[in-house]
């Protein structure tokens, strides 16, 4: 059997805690798994749950007739698309979460990114991958798993 590779995870604005020796694959699994949105994230939207009323958020990843919804505090709803309607009132808060779905929207993998740890420190590297919730950025031997709040094209 080969020997992997050991790489540094850091999850990021997640409550999801992938372990000690957490892998790639943990990492992924918590961030939604690897997927590149169709056109939409951003939008505030109404989502109906399925134990009844509804629940504003921000769509952040758009695949066929699956809708992802941020739903507040690193909370997300997978739903189809007819329960998901464009809502009639925001608010400041999800105005901020609706810009950041946006933002990593148009990221590609490949790109140089600036994610900010929890620490609130920065990290310079590559979009590894991009899945439902956030990214996997490479950085010499590590990889962090980044909340789609907290990467950014890095500034040249």
């Amino acid at each position: 059997m080969a020997v992997r590779p050991r790489f540094a995870l850091d999850t990021l604005g997640l409550e999801f805690d992938v372990g000690s020796s957490p892998t790639i694959e943990s990492a992924r699994d918590a961030l939604g798994g690897r997927l590149s949105t169709e056109r939409g994230p951003g939008a505030v939207v109404e989502v109906s749950m399925k134990r009844g009323g509804d629940a504003r958020g921000v769509l952040v990843c758009v695949s066929g007739e699956s809708r992802d919804v941020w739903i507040g505090e690193g909370r997300f709803v997978r739903t189809g698309r007819d329960r998901v309607r464009v809502a009639t009132e925001s608010s400041p808060e999800l105005d901020a979460v609706a810009s950041d779905a946006r933002r990593f929207a148009m990221l590609r993998e490949g790109e140089l990114v600036r994610a900010t740890k929890r620490d609130g420190t920065m990290v310079d590297g590559t979009l590894l991958e991009k899945c439902r919730y956030g990214g996997l950025v490479a950085k010499g031997d590590a990889v962090l798993a980044v909340s789609f709040r907290r990467v950014v094209t890095a500034p040249s």
